[in-house]
């Protein structure tokens, strides 16, 4: 078949993902153009739920059959509102069929009628491309999922947890060692490479054992330790603290990752005191680096199920990571805090996300448009007036790839 993959000749943003879909279909014998006249069929990847925008300007744009994919097909019934077929999963099983009728009567692709369905899981580890993106950077995928299962990760209960083999990422690396390009394996799976300058990290495995290089990152989430052992990974305080101390002694800089507006704001706010209170004493000298997600509500996570009880007022701005940000300056001049996206623009991602009809989405991409001028309560009053927050749960059993629609 000829594929035209636009995203694949003119975006940069996500080029490992386009370059991995389009190595595996000419592997296969198909054919890649940027000429939507002479094709097929348009892909699309899809790997969050902004890139509806560029789904719906590209249906504007074409009558020829629209296949889209990537990380945010799970959300097929969203997704099918600007595209013909939806694949959900890897790329590798689709690579292998020769027709659009083949594609269409694949348990892995929605077509908008009632049947059975099926993530594809089926990855060519060994057909996986090092993805050079400058003179000097390339990526190679490492994995997909994570053994971690936090309640509100989407890719953890989307994605088989699976890694790439050590043999093929140490080819990688030899590889562009010889050719003087830094290589960045990517991957959900921790990273305790010695040769990384940046890792990911548990924080408390991180406390185990000796790390050297730049940057360490590692997920705290939840500002409560009864929160983080019930939703999260079961991270407690003295931990944080003597994670901070140990990068002072080894001279590293901390990123730490949090998950803001399922708590009150009470207890961030003595979260931050905490935390000034361990950089008065530890004194760092290098960064440590305060990040701040707003949380979204995304079906198949066990979080899902609360989603009516979202509250607008436990959703912080960057008002809240500024004063934070001034206190915690009193204690240590080696501090930056990222502030979130405000409720207003979570609601729209989750309004879009869940829609199930064109009307629903139509309103949301409206919504999101205006959403500066919009109010927090008119955000959480469309979010129960729309129905979108009734669109019914979907549970992926791991094992077998199967979706299954948990009726409420």
């Amino acid at each position: 078949m000829i594929y035209a993959f636009p995203q694949y000749f003119n975006s940069k943003s996500r080029f490992l993902t386009y370059n991995v879909v389009a190595k595996a279909l000419l592997a296969e014998g198909h054919k890649i153009t940027d000429n939507i006249a002479e094709s097929d069929a348009v892909l699309y990847s899809c790997c969050d739920v902004m890139d509806l925008k560029g789904l719906r300007k590209l249906r504007r744009n074409t009558d020829k059959p629209i296949i889209a994919g990537g990380a945010y097909a799970f959300n097929y019934w969203s997704l099918k509102l600007y595209c013909d077929l939806v694949w959900i999963g890897e790329i590798y099983e689709m690579a292998e069929l020769k027709t659009l009728e083949d594609i269409n009567d694949s348990p892995h692709c929605y077509n908008g009628a009632e049947k059975d369905l099926y993530a594809a899981q089926l990855i060519k580890w060994d057909r996986v491309p090092i993805t050079q993106i400058k003179k000097t950077s390339a990526y190679y995928w490492g994995g997909v999922g994570c053994s971690n299962k936090c309640s509100f990760c989407f890719t953890s209960w989307t994605h088989k947890h699976e890694t790439n083999g050590k043999a093929r990422i140490e080819k990688a690396r030899q590889i562009c060692q010889n050719k003087k390009i830094n290589l960045m394996v990517v991957s959900n799976e921790y990273d305790y490479d010695s040769k990384t300058k940046t890792k990911d990290m548990l924080l408390t495995n991180y406390l185990k054992i000796p790390v050297t290089g730049n940057f360490i990152r590692c997920g705290i989430e939840f500002a409560d330790e009864q929160t983080r052992k019930a939703k999260a990974k079961p991270i407690t305080d003295s931990e944080i603290f003597a994670a901070i101390k140990k990068a002072k002694a080894e001279n590293l800089s901390l990123r730490l990752f949090h998950i803001t507006g399922y708590e009150p704001l009470e207890s961030w706010e003595r979260y931050i005191e905490r935390l000034g209170s361990y950089l008065e004493i530890v004194n760092n000298n290098r960064l440590i680096h305060l990040m701040f997600n707003n949380l979204q509500y995304q079906n198949y996570t066990p979080l899902y199920k609360e989603r009516k009880n979202i509250n607008p007022d436990n959703y912080i701005s960057h008002h809240d990571t500024k004063r934070w940000y001034d206190l915690l300056r009193q204690k240590s001049s080696h501090i930056l805090l990222g502030a979130p996206s405000p409720f207003q623009h979570v609601a729209c991602r989750m309004g879009l996300e869940l829609s199930i009809t064109k009307e629903q989405s139509e309103f949301w991409f409206s919504m999101l448009s205006r959403k500066d001028k919009t109010t927090k309560l008119q955000a959480y009053d469309a979010l129960f007036k729309t129905g979108v927050l009734d669109t019914e749960m979907r549970k992926l059993n791991i094992n077998t790839g199967k979706i299954t629609v948990i009726k409420s």
